[in-house]
């Protein structure tokens, strides 16, 4: 079999996630529109594909219809059918495997049971929400002794009071104290759009702002809150993904761009000076595009020398990208080494430049093969061989044919 480049370069990029995200607890929320979806499939696919990753996984499901308002008996009566029938239809999807692969006949166990403690919600606002519950207590050493075990543990969104009345419960409000109670990493709820304004990263005060000037309808209003909740709540990271959006988790997941709505208490990514510690990562984010020509090669050695001209982005734990601020003298210094997608990159680059002004570097020189126009648009400028400083003009390679920009830093 033939792999394609651009496969092979995702793959390679993604390593770092993947180690990154082993181990971890992510809650995933889907609602009725998302167990409704033709998508459906590959949603289970893509959450079992977390599973054979490593990934600790709790589904929290709503019914096979929305809930809405306070729910009488019949009400009641039709979310537990809707509940049974959804959590079937989970049940039979998961049994499937990951088809066309060689894991189509590894079995991963779903798991189910009281393992949520429910309590009425009670009159609210003059209104008796009857048969409305919330969670009172998520067994939290049972959930994680499966979830160690390697069970998918899935949750319904109907709970059992200690009187054994029956209670609905939201699965946002579900999904929310469940990552809380277990000290998730992750919560992940499923939506009809992946994005819900021009950007995809947000902070909770950010989203509030955002939250605040638009007229979003009741239910990703609903959402958006169970994003900001959880992460106030202790929850590292929260992410809205689109339910049709096929592949839409992988990527927001494994790569640096992403591709839905991740909400964090605070800034989650890291531009900071590299340590001996990163020379492994830095080694493993290079290689492919020194294969490729892209960058010139670099033993280890060499950049465990260099480790203190490097900055180095950090998402999660885990490298996205590097460069090295390589001093020339005399005022001026190359950028080199750069490494990671558009946005991180064009952080790098930033930070780089912040550096270089403060180590008194008046010009920064860039030398590509591939990226001129990536250059150019952030404001460096084609010149001539000539205008690289003596040091580094000697050691220009002929053969790589490496265009020369600079830019003048104010």
């Amino acid at each position: 079999m033939i792999v394609s480049e651009s496969y092979a370069q995702w793959f390679r990029a993604s390593t770092p996630y993947i180690r990154a995200h082993r181990g971890r607890t992510f809650v995933v929320m889907l609602g009725a529109d998302a167990i409704g979806s033709e998508n459906l499939v590959n949603i289970v696919h893509d959450l079992a594909l977390l599973n054979v990753l490593g990934v600790r996984l709790v589904v929290v499901h709503g019914a096979t219809a929305e809930v809405e308002g306070p729910v009488d008996a019949d009400d009641l009566e039709a979310a537990q059918q809707g509940a049974n029938a959804a959590r079937a239809q989970l049940e039979a999807l998961f049994t499937t495997g990951i088809p066309q692969s060689p894991l189509r006949n590894r079995h991963i166990a779903l798991v189910s049971g009281n393992l949520v403690t429910a309590q009425p919600l009670g009159v609210v606002d003059g209104v008796d929400h009857l048969g409305t519950g919330k969670p009172r207590r998520v067994q939290k050493d049972v959930v994680r002794d499966l979830l160690a075990a390697g069970n998918v543990v899935l949750l319904p969104p109907v709970g059992y009071s200690a009187s054994g009345a029956t209670y609905f419960i939201a699965p946002e409000t579900l999904a929310v104290a469940a990552a809380i109670d277990l000290d998730a990493d992750k919560l992940i709820v499923y939506h009809a759009a992946s994005r819900v304004a021009d950007r995809g990263d947000f902070t909770t005060a950010g989203l509030k702002a955002v939250r605040e000037a638009a007229a979003f309808d009741a239910l990703t209003e609903r959402r958006l809150a169970a994003l900001s909740d959880a992460c106030q709540g202790g929850v590292e990271r929260a992410h809205l993904v689109g339910f049709d959006d096929d592949g839409v988790l992988l990527e927001e997941l494994f790569t640096a761009e992403g591709a839905g709505t991740q909400v964090s208490d605070g800034d989650y990514r890291v531009i900071r000076r590299a340590t001996v510690g990163d020379v492994s990562a830095i080694v493993e984010l290079i290689r492919p595009l020194e294969a490729a020509g892209a960058l010139v090669r670099r033993s280890r050695d060499r950049i465990e020398r260099d480790i203190g001209d490097f900055l180095v982005a950090e998402l999660d734990g885990a490298l996205t990208g590097c460069c090295a601020v390589l001093d020339l003298g005399h005022g001026s210094a190359e950028l080199a080494c750069l490494v990671g997608g558009n946005a991180v990159g064009s952080r790098l680059l930033a930070a780089a430049e912040e550096a270089a002004k403060q180590a008194g570097v008046a010009r920064l020189f860039a030398l590509t093969t591939t990226a001129a126009d990536w250059f150019v648009e952030r404001g460096f400028a084609p010149c001539a061989l000539a205008d690289l400083p003596t040091n580094r003009r000697n050691l220009y390679n002929d053969r790589r044919n490496a265009k020369v920009l600079v830019k003048e830093l104010r």
